[in-house]
């Protein structure tokens, strides 16, 4: 079912979505979600998403005896016994009565709650920008406003998968209510570093975007390492479905909607489908413009909710912003002592006696509050004063400590990035080492010592090899077999000697003969690029030589045999 929103569009139009990962803002434009580039005010409505993994859970049972209206007092100070938290901790809390069976005593709610430290953490700059943030939630519950507006029907049973940037979520709802929700341990930072580590390539965020959304030339060729991507997630998800199965037997899922922050391979939803057996449908598809990634989509259901909370005072669904925005004065409880008032007011006008009566108290009252103010509020309000400098010294000293403890982590960051870049080439390396010695294994020849070395920004790699054959057409064999692989720029041979013969004339002979050799297995080398010499002189690799003087049995055993050092060029 659509939605009707010809009158929701103007209160679209006026509420930004913050995106709490990146700090971009994104604005419904009628069309599609666009990024929002004006300056954020106090006038700014605000509705942002945070991770879920911040949130705490837990069930309190409420004694049946407890009025509704003081089941919030009730709970909040059972959460501090229960969780064993601090007294002087503060949170947002929301809670919802769950159907735990049949108990006489007791009400079972399950209790969910956001620490005002993790808050004001993760939105303190935007808060410093807009002083107010209007609404605060988690992506599993972005689906309670589609039933609210009836674009999801109360009758199924949904399943809701969403894999972020940093984190992915498992929802299950049925009838309109939250049942069950899970962290997934798949996001697209770890399927990005795990797929670079197993196809041996290095993607950023975007070229891992374009092929896993079958944009990029190059995705026919590592579909292999897709399909164990999908494999990986389908585990994750089908570890949840099987719980809801088992806990939930008499809720059978009936679909599931499936999304990520990126953009993805409409293929993803028909492996999904034949996996579990269960219809499933584009998270996108939930949205109310059209988008192409799951975080526009995001950020789409997210303005309807906040349209929602704005418009539906005594709702039903959770916001845990610490920055709420105050109540239009014909919403708040001092409503009514102005509509008293107002009243008393009329009266006065009516009843001249009363009226007199009153203009005299209010003076005798406006001549006590005059002098309890000079006596005891002004002398508080200095205090203030200096109070608020006191602390606006301490809020900079720690700004400073702050920055400087920042600087820290982005050299640990930094670090860090080094590291994983050796890893790397060290398994590039490994395998190209490997797939040159399974070619010697293959010949006549025998690799002793094998060295490789790559420049500084490792755009070049030359491998160096010291071997032996028996003969010369033994080297030029595995030469050109290194050749024909056509995957290497060049390969070439330092010099060829015999082992055990120290008479000049010998080893001038061997190595006139080797150069011929060398020279005429490499003509179809040279050929392939002008530029390998400047390649191969641009790096020093790791000398292969072995001194044989200090290994007289190796030397005895290979006597009479030739040695080459054979340099591979590799990129």
């Amino acid at each position: 079912m659509k939605l009707k929103i010809k009158k929701s569009n103007k209160r679209l139009n006026d509420i930004i979505y913050y995106d709490s990962n990146t700090r971009l803002a994104y604005v419904s434009n009628g069309n599609g979600i666009v990024p929002y580039l004006k300056k954020l005010t106090n006038k700014s409505r605000i509705v942002s998403t945070f991770s879920f993994d911040a949130l705490m859970k837990t069930t309190i049972e409420v004694p049946k005896t407890v009025d509704e209206v003081d089941v919030d007092t009730f709970l909040s100070e059972n959460i501090y016994k229960q969780l064993n938290m601090s007294p002087d901790a503060n949170f947002e809390m929301y809670y919802c009565k769950v159907d735990s069976g049949f108990d006489a005593d007791n009400w079972s709610y399950d209790v969910y709650l956001v620490d005002e430290k993790y808050l004001d953490t993760t939105y303190g700059d935007l808060r410093e920008k807009t002083q107010f943030i209007d609404i605060i939630t988690s992506v599993p519950f972005l689906p309670l406003v589609l039933y609210k507006n009836n674009r999801l029907d109360i009758i199924s049973n949904h399943i809701f998968i969403f894999i972020g940037d940093n984190n992915g979520t498992f929802a299950f709802y049925s009838k309109g209510e939250l049942v069950y929700t899970k962290i997934l341990s798949s996001n697209i930072h770890k399927l990005r570093v795990e797929f670079n580590q197993e196809s041996s390539l290095e993607l950023n965020s975007v070229e891992f975007e374009n092929l896993i959304a079958g944009k990029s030339q190059e995705a026919a060729d590592y579909r292999t390492y897709i399909d164990s991507m999908l494999n990986k997630i389908s585990r994750d998800i089908e570890e949840n479905i099987m719980y809801v199965k088992r806990v939930y037997q008499d809720l059978d899922p009936t679909a599931i909607y499936y999304g990520m922050s990126i953009e993805y391979d409409e293929e993803f939803l028909s492996f999904f489908r034949d996996t579990f057996l269960i219809e499933t449908k584009p998270y996108n598809s939930l949205s109310v413009t059209p988008v192409n990634k799951g975080l526009l989509a995001i950020a789409d259901i997210s303005l309807t909710y906040a349209s929602y909370l704005i418009s539906n005072v005594n709702n039903s669904i959770p916001n845990f912003s610490h920055a709420k925005r105050p109540k239009p004065l014909s919403q708040r409880d001092s409503a009514q002592f102005v509509a008293i008032a107002s009243g008393l007011f009329v009266l006065s006008l009516i009843y001249p006696i009363y009226n007199f009566g009153m203009m005299g108290f209010y003076s005798i009252r406006g001549d006590m509050l005059q002098s309890s103010y000079d006596n005891e509020i002004f002398p508080k309000a200095e205090q203030y004063r200096a109070d608020e400098e006191r602390l606006n010294r301490q809020i900079e000293t720690l700004k400073q400590e702050k920055e400087s403890i920042d600087v820290k982590i982005s050299g640990i960051r930094g670090d860090m990035g080094a590291i994983r870049s050796w890893q790397v080439e060290y398994i590039q390396k490994s395998k190209i080492l490997n797939d040159i010695l399974k070619v010697a294994q293959g010949s006549k020849v025998k690799v002793i010592k094998a060295t490789a070395n790559s420049s500084g920004d490792n755009r070049n790699l030359v491998i160096e090899l010291n071997l032996f054959s028996k003969t010369q057409q033994d080297i030029s064999d595995f030469i050109k077999a290194l050749n024909d692989q056509g995957v290497y720029k060049q390969v070439i041979t330092d010099r060829v000697v015999k082992i055990g013969f120290e008479d000049d004339r010998s080893l001038a002979g061997a190595s006139s003969d080797s150069e011929e050799s060398s020279n005429t297995n490499n003509q179809s080398s040279s050929k392939k690029q002008d530029n390998n010499a400047t390649i191969s002189q641009s790096v020093n690799p790791i000398s292969a030589n072995i001194d044989l003087s200090g290994n007289e049995e190796l030397g005895g055993s290979i006597k009479g045999y030739l040695n080459s050092i054979v340099r591979v060029v590799v990129r």
